[in-house]
């Protein structure tokens, strides 16, 4: 293999990882978009299950005694919206600026 040979493998190797690097950054994203929408989803459904909860008659609740869910994940999504960490470790209360962090939303997804 001559020298110009070598160069062109080694240019051509470069804009592969280049189509890599942006191809896992699409799909980054793309994870970090469907767990915010299954968090925000699951906040919802929570609420909406709150208020099913609350116009149901006395009789049905005594009847259908249920664990209400803890304030505490929407505190935690709460905190991750406005820009901190909710993880594990020493990140926990930095401030993300502005970066996701799949960590924090493992947090917000878990049951």
């Amino acid at each position: 293999m001559n020298r110009d040979e070598l160069f062109e493998t080694i240019m051509t190797l470069e804009s592969e990882l280049k189509q890599i690097n942006e191809h896992m950054e699409k799909l980054k994203n793309q994870a970090v978009e469907l767990v915010e929408d299954n968090v925000a989803l699951q906040m919802e459904n929570d609420s909406l299950k709150r208020v099913i909860e609350s116009n149901e008659a006395p009789q049905q609740k005594k009847a259908n005694k249920k664990v209400k869910p803890l304030q505490s994940r929407d505190n935690f999504a709460m905190l991750y919206h406005e820009g901190f960490h909710i993880c594990r470790g020493e990140l926990f209360g930095k401030h993300r600026q502005g970066q996701d962090c799949l960590f924090c939303l493992e947090v917000l997804n878990r049951d």
